[in-house]
């Protein structure tokens, strides 16, 4: 099968000066879904692709530019999306309406549209195969680390790249992230699958509980392989798992990733309402900094939504250290703070203990380097 294929250039969006334009070709028109942000101050790439993948199940071309959000310049922004397209189009030599855009940086700034058209056009004059770990450092912004993948068994593969570390929380992240299954499935099917494993993964994720205005995430079918759809959707949520983790891994300022298990709920709502809950609490949020296994900020997020908890049932785990089980217990906590010192991924367990239904959310610690860069991150 033909290769998928990447060009690079720059713009000069990014005050580093690295590459910050990213074509990706596909052998041949692909079946794909995209999901966006449900912000409703949209970034006009967002704008201009969720019009184009509502008319088209098909993909040719994704053009991804980073250092610039292209988002709050008025309707200069989807104008400037659709000559993004266009030019990726007419150099790839594909249909216009099988180009979708992605943009990511500060918000606010227009587009140098003319230096950004020259750079896709010289993108497209270079393609060379893609490379997972060059185009995530391509897309990436206030990332540490590149975030790509590859997981395969047997003839199926499941692979791609995403950037994200904050401005974090659901309905999906500040990210961007690519996945290609060379399952193949018709478009509904993949529909499906794509929002069940959204909610599994970038939409239980949370670093700052601040929803951004760019998240886009796309799954593409190659139709290479036929398979069972229980082990495609199994390779998508391990890959796509993979990313989320990382994207909170790489939290800003973040010291620990942590994850929340509501467990034994009446309600799958309830369990994801609760962990989504503590997971937000800034409160539990500076404890892990801290490394203070204070399980009253836990239990206080938990009675705090909508659902009714019974607070004499409940149980609260740091890690295996039962801290609270209707009373406390003060013994445990030495062990817990111990646990919280030496491990990076912190797990919290909250047992309901009234019912069957589970939920996990991925957070991160929130401390000092997290004010640093925010506070003078220009927007």
């Amino acid at each position: 099968m033909p290769d998928i294929l990447m060009g690079v250039s720059r713009a000069g969006l990014k005050e580093s000066g690295n590459p910050d334009i990213l074509v990706i070709a596909l052998p041949y028109p692909c079946t794909a879904s995209f999901l966006f942000t449900d912000n409703y101050f949209k970034a006009g790439s967002v704008i201009y692709s969720e019009r184009v993948a509502k008319g088209t199940d098909k993909v040719s071309a994704l053009v991804i530019n980073s250092g610039n959000a292209n988002c709050g310049t008025g309707e200069e922004g989807v104008i400037h999306a659709e000559l993004m397209a266009r030019q990726a189009a007419h150099s790839l030599n594909v249909r216009q309406e099988e180009v979708l855009v992605f943009s990511t940086g500060i918000i606010g700034r227009p587009l140098p549209i003319d230096d950004v058209l020259g750079a896709i056009e010289n993108a497209c004059s270079i393609l060379e195969p893609l490379d997972l770990e060059r185009a995530s450092e391509v897309i990436s912004t206030t990332d540490s680390f590149p975030k790509f993948d590859f997981v395969k068994k047997g003839e199926l593969e499941t692979f791609g790249f995403a950037k994200g570390a904050g401005m974090i929380a659901p309905s999906m992240a500040t990210m961007l992230s690519f996945v290609f299954t060379k399952g193949d499935l018709d478009y509904e099917t993949l529909r499906q699958l794509h929002r069940r494993v959204n909610e599994r993964t970038f939409n239980s994720i949370t670093v700052d509980g601040c929803e951004s205005t760019n998240d886009s995430f796309g799954l593409i079918s190659l139709g290479e392989v036929q398979a069972e759809l229980e082990e495609i959707e199994a390779q998508v949520l391990e890959t796509s798992e993979s990313f989320a983790k990382k994207i909170v891994e790489d939290g800003e300022g973040a010291t620990r990733v942590i994850k929340v298990t509501v467990k034994r709920a009446t309600l799958e709502m309830k369990a994801k309402e609760i962990a989504k809950t503590v997971a937000n609490s800034l409160l539990v949020k500076t404890a892990v900094y801290g490394r203070d296994p204070n399980w009253g900020r836990i239990a206080a997020a938990a009675g705090s939504t909508e659902f009714p908890i019974d607070p004499f049932s409940m149980r609260i785990y740091v890690g295996k250290h039962l801290l609270y089980d209707g009373r406390p217990h003060p013994k445990a906590e030495k062990l817990a703070k111990r646990y919280l010192e030496e491990e990076k991924e912190i797990e919290i367990v909250i047992d309901l203990k009234e019912g069957k239904n589970s939920w996990t959310y991925y957070s991160s610690d929130i401390g000092y380097e997290y004010v640093r860069i925010n506070a003078e991150y220009h927007t």
